[in-house]
């Protein structure tokens, strides 16, 4: 029998190859082991759901890219549709997209 993990689950979001580091980084960031087994209840848990939304973000901000003779690109149609389902996801989870808070610091040359 095959055993499914998260990392398997959060890989499976989209074609596109999301490099290992990036999934490390963001399930570290939200609590959620990659080498769990993928089950009912722990895809159901707000770590999981905001690792998904965050790499859709990630997802909607990606390169197009070609490797080993494979292309991988999009749409600005499917970015908007990345972006949307993760804003839905951290509504859902009480959590609002870090890309879209308002950002106070020092712009300038001059005090």
């Amino acid at each position: 029998m095959i055993t499914t993990t998260i990392l398997d689950t959060l890989q499976g979001i989209s074609a596109y190859p999301i490099p290992q580091r990036t999934l490390s980084a963001v399930a570290l960031r939200r609590g959620v082991s990659l080498i769990e087994p993928a089950n009912f209840k722990n895809m159901a848990s707000t770590e999981y759901k905001l690792c998904k939304a965050d790499l859709l973000v990630w997802l909607s901000q990606a390169p197009n890219i070609s490797q080993g003779g494979q292309s991988y690109s999009f749409i600005d149609e499917q970015r908007k549709q990345y972006r949307q389902q993760a804003n839905a996801l951290y509504e859902e989870c009480g959590e609002e997209d870090s890309s879209t808070r308002v950002v106070y610091g020092y712009k300038g040359s001059r005090l």
